[in-house]
């Protein structure tokens, strides 16, 4: 038996909340009616023999709870007891917190799609908007499948990034850490040596001894610095508008810029073409796909793009006009369009452009590695080069 907080009305309209055991919801709503009391929030004691096994909810993990909804709607479970079903042995407590929030919306007649945008608020904006579709259509189990694909295949692209950046950002952490070391214990030793003769040797010398003896005089500030440093760059990165000027700029490098911009292409063709097929109509289904876009240059051209076939252009002449849409993908939308299968074509145009992302995130790998190892070998060489060309000084200044 589990216990469950409750809120209601009495037959007479007057309030009630309490306390109650029951075997499962469902089982606790009965009890209540048979007590003359009508809930319209219920849920389980946080923490009353549960264990989580962590706290905080991860892409993978709402993924997952989207996939497993649409599996047991599939199979023909009732909304509600889906949700008392995935309750049960969720891991996560803020996923299980949020799906108790969500299930008391429904229980007091509220939609799946207006729950998930309220409690669910890190979700794609694409997925909320997908589950009104399914709702209107009586397709809900079918919208939520594809929500999962859509948001496996945002996971799958977010993992080849990391994946090609990992290396090289060892590298970055390893190199810098071998830097930090070689001003603390190397450098100091050659400034002893060349103590008497810093007028005569090379300025970039110099300028590398009084690195280390700085670096070798604040050890506790040195690292005290890193520390924070790093401290305060994680606190910037989680600020939104870091992440999105950080955003804007990786959409105009060269590899990762395109890599970008082939995933934005494929995700908003996936979702364009996935709400046409589902029956939406053509506006709506643009602004859907919008939501998904990356690139706050690329979103406001399909913004203008909208609003210009609403206007009543053809759709590839907008988005010729107002995005830098590629001419393969502008002459598939045309062929979709003149052939009435645009829901067709632009799913090609995804599946393209999704097979382009991958070959690029092979080949930012293949790219990444060998630069930061030339950047790293870089700044090492040239502190070795500084403190032979220093030592070379010393003797000639002996031979003299």
């Amino acid at each position: 038996m589990a216990s469950f907080l409750y809120k209601g009305l009495k037959r007479d309209g007057a309030s009630v909340e309490g306390r109650i055991s029951a075997g499962d919801a469902d089982d606790a709503v009965s009890q209540l009616r048979a007590q003359g009391i009508l809930a319209y929030e219920i849920g389980l004691v946080d923490g009353e023999g549960r264990r989580y096994d962590r706290k905080s909810a991860r892409p993978k993990d709402r993924h997952r709870f989207i996939r497993q909804l649409a599996t047991l709607l599939r199979a023909g479970s009732p909304l509600l007891a889906t949700f008392d079903a995935l309750l049960e042995e969720e891991p996560c407590r803020e996923l299980s917190e949020q799906m108790r929030a969500i299930r008391t919306d429904l229980r007091g007649g509220g939609r799946l799609s207006n729950a998930l945008a309220r409690h669910m608020p890190t979700l794609p904006d694409y997925a909320p908007r997908l589950v009104e579709l399914g709702e209107a259509t009586g397709s809900l189990d079918t919208r939520l499948n594809e929500v999962a694909s859509q948001m496996e295949r945002d996971l799958t692209s977010a993992e080849e990034v990391r994946n090609a950046l990992a290396y090289p950002g060892f590298l970055a952490v390893a190199g810098t850490g071998a830097v930090i070391f070689i001003f603390m214990f190397v450098v100091p030793r050659f400034s002893a040596l060349l103590e008497n003769a810093e007028s005569e040797i090379p300025a970039i010398s110099r300028i590398v001894l009084g690195i280390g003896e700085f670096f070798n005089a604040n050890v506790p500030l040195v690292l005290g610095g890193a520390a924070l440093l790093a401290l305060g760059a994680v606190q910037i990165w989680r600020a939104p508008a870091t992440r999105r000027a950080a955003t804007a700029v990786a959409f105009r490098l060269p590899v990762l810029g395109r890599f970008l911009e082939a995933s934005d292409t494929a995700r908003w063709a996936r979702v364009t073409g996935t709400a046409l097929a589902a029956g939406a109509a053509l506006i709506d289904a643009l602004a859907l796909a919008e939501r998904g876009v990356l690139s706050p240059r690329r979103r406001e051209g399909l913004e203008q793009a909208r609003r210009a076939v609403r206007s009543g252009e053809m759709l590839e002449t907008a988005l010729r006009a107002h995005t830098n849409t590629d001419a393969m993908t502008l002459n598939l939308v045309r062929t979709g369009r003149l052939s009435g299968a645009l829901a067709e074509m632009l799913l090609f145009v995804a599946e393209a452009g999704e097979q382009e992302s991958r070959n690029l995130a092979k080949r930012l790998t293949s790219l990444a590695e060998p630069l930061a190892i030339a950047f790293i070998a870089s700044v090492i060489g040239l502190i070795v080069i500084s403190l032979v060309l220093a030592m070379s000084s010393l003797y000639s200044i002996d031979i003299i």
